[in-house]
């Protein structure tokens, strides 16, 4: 007899200032909501020319950095530079570690998301690699949704962890239902206004936590914008037996 599909669950967190990072907004991982796996952290962060944040490591994790408004350098650990402006996605698949920094520059300020994905054990991993690309073009679909490709099969950018990412913004009243899939756990993320989420109201610097649903309703209005970003759920204990602790920051 088959088992009994899980109920849909909707779980709205609310960002908290990173005690290690003035600068960052944490969705999670935080003192009210712990890392949502396979999603380890999901941030927010707003700099001036005068913020430093220091390079730092990732291993078996794949992170992408989606610029929303403003200027800055992502910095790799080879020193190759690259300028990041608005609507820049850089994504980094880091099975064996990789470092990197953001890099402030002079009078600019700069304002970007972060998702950190824990990459699934593979017996043949995906290759260490950085991409720096473009958000993919607006389109403005018959519901009144703006939808603009970040990460995935529809995007320049992909994700070995089957990470898919979109900039929804809303032209005019309206209501728009996206697919996420019952093996997928998403985050709808708002950067800008008000509005609803399967008829739940929610604000800028908030999150849904989306689960077990084949789709969800996004309602809103002009000014109302958010990230969809969704990623399969892999099997338990798909972590290798030695795999090394990991980092969240």
């Amino acid at each position: 007899m088959p088992s009994p599909q899980k109920p849909r669950s909707l779980t709205i967190a609310h960002g908290e200032i990173d005690a290690s990072d003035k600068t960052t907004s944490l969705l999670f991982p935080s003192r009210e909501q712990a890392p949502w796996l396979p999603f380890e952290r999901f941030a927010e962060t707003m700099t001036t020319s005068r913020t430093k944040l220091g390079r730092h490591p990732h291993q078996a994790e794949e992170v992408v950095i989606y610029l929303v408004d403003g200027e800055v350098d992502h910095v790799d650990d080879s020193g190759r530079r690259e300028a990041l402006t608005a609507g820049s996605v850089a994504v980094l698949t880091a099975h064996q570690e990789i470092s990197h920094d953001m890099e402030m520059l002079r009078g600019k300020r700069a304002r970007w998301l972060s998702v950190v994905v824990r990459l699934p054990w593979h017996t043949e991993p995906p290759p260490t690699a950085v991409q720096i690309k473009t958000a993919g073009d607006a389109k403005e679909g018959s519901d009144g949704t703006v939808q603009k490709p970040v990460v995935g099969p529809l995007a320049r950018a992909d994700a070995s962890s089957g990470l898919e990412c979109t900039d929804i913004e809303f032209a005019r009243t309206a209501t728009g239902f996206f697919r996420i899939g019952h093996n997928r756990r998403a985050v709808a993320y708002v950067l800008e206004g008000s509005g609803m989420i399967d008829d739940v109201p929610i604000k800028s610097g908030s999150g849904a936590l989306l689960e077990n649903m084949s789709a969800v309703a996004i309602g809103g209005s002009p000014g109302y914008r958010l990230l969809l970003a969704s990623v399969p759920i892999p099997a338990e204990h798909q972590d290798a037996p030695d795999a090394p602790p990991r980092r969240v920051k």
